[in-house]
Order: C-alpha cells, then structure tokens, then sequence
C-alpha cells in the first residue's frame, strides 16, 4: 500500500539535490545561473511546480536552464516511486527558492559577492498534510570567474607564441647551415686521409 510519511523523505532529498554541487548546467551550478537572472532581473524567488514540471518567473528560466522544472519533475517522480509512494497521493508539491538580493557577504572569487538564499520543498497529501524541508546558505556566480580565467589564459597563450613564432625558420636555418657546414669538414678530411694515405 502506497504511503505518505516518506513524502518528508522526498522533499528533503529533492531538495538535497537542488542545491548540491551536482546540480550542475553549462558553465555554472543551476544555483549560479538563478542567481545570475535575479540580480539582472531583480526578482528575488523562483517556484518550481513538480507536479507538472512548469516554473515561474520565466526570467529565472533562461538558457541553459530552461529545463530545469522538466528535470526535477522527472526526478521527484522517481523519487515518490522510490520511496513506496504514489502521485495519487499528493495534491501539491513545489520547490521554492529565495535570494535575499539586498544582503552580501564576500565569496572566494573577489568580484562575485554572495547572497544569502532559502530553498523550500513543499508536498502536500490528500488529506492537506504538508511535508516540507528548508535549506539555506549563500551562493555566488562562478560563471564569469570561469569566462575571465578562459580569456585570460587564451590571451596569454598568444602572447606566449607571438615571439617565439619568427624563431623557427631561424632555428631550421641554423640547423640546415651547421649539417652543411659539418658535412663538408667531413669530406675534406676523408680526402686529405686518403690523400695522405696513398
């Protein structure tokens, strides 16, 4: 028989998974990216519907992440499942995450401040029991540290190989010149031998 007390279970894990370091899309953690459109957008809070895999605001769900709300629907299905409970069971169940976009604190990249956020899984049963979990922390965006890092070193590769680059014909040269040079040393003194040896 399906049950409802593991429900709890389930929204601590998805929402375990949420904010883990697995949770991971393109160039930066899911968290990042939110984080990256609330700050440009200003809207602080994204709710995610598992039950039918729909998310909102949309400005939170923008490449590459505009799947997000499809994968965690897939997962928290399978999660339920798992757990020995059914979809039949739950009348809602959403995930909710709030930046607090007014409070910073400094992270380990010097240009990417932190905020503080709280992500809330609700499920609610049949019968209008809410099994919920809360996580909080700080988050920051690790996506343009990563982009300036690749600038960075694509440019000082090729401010690396820049001088070098006119040496090599140079080198071939020198080398050409130095066997020519060794292979006629070398003939005149087998013939000087052989000269002096007749």
């Amino acid at each position: 028989m399906p049950r409802v007390k593991v429900l709890k279970g389930v929204a601590h894990n998805l929402g375990s998974s949420f904010i883990s370091l697995m949770n991971y899309t393109a160039d930066d953690y899911s968290m990042g990216h939110i984080l990256r459109f609330a700050r440009e957008s200003e809207c602080s809070t994204l709710t995610i519907d598992l039950l039918h895999g729909t998310g909102n605001p949309a400005g939170l769900l923008q490449d590459p992440i505009s799947d997000l709300p499809s994968r965690y629907l897939g997962m928290f299905h399978r999660l339920v499942e798992s757990a020995g409970s059914d979809r039949s069971l739950i009348q809602t169940a959403t995930l909710t995450l709030t930046y607090d976009l007014l409070s910073s604190q400094p992270s380990p990249i010097p240009s990417e401040p932190q905020s503080a956020y709280t992500c809330d899984v609700s499920i609610v049963d049949k019968r209008g029991k809410d099994y919920a979990a809360r996580f909080d922390g700080w988050w920051f965006v690790e996506r343009a540290e990563h982009n300036r890092l690749v600038t960075a070193s694509n440019m000082k590769g090729s401010l690396e190989r820049k001088p070098r680059s006119w040496r090599w014909p140079w080198i071939v040269l020198a080398v050409v010149l130095a066997l020519g040079i060794g292979f006629v040393v070398w003939v005149f003194v087998l013939a000087h031998t052989f000269k002096n040896g007749i």
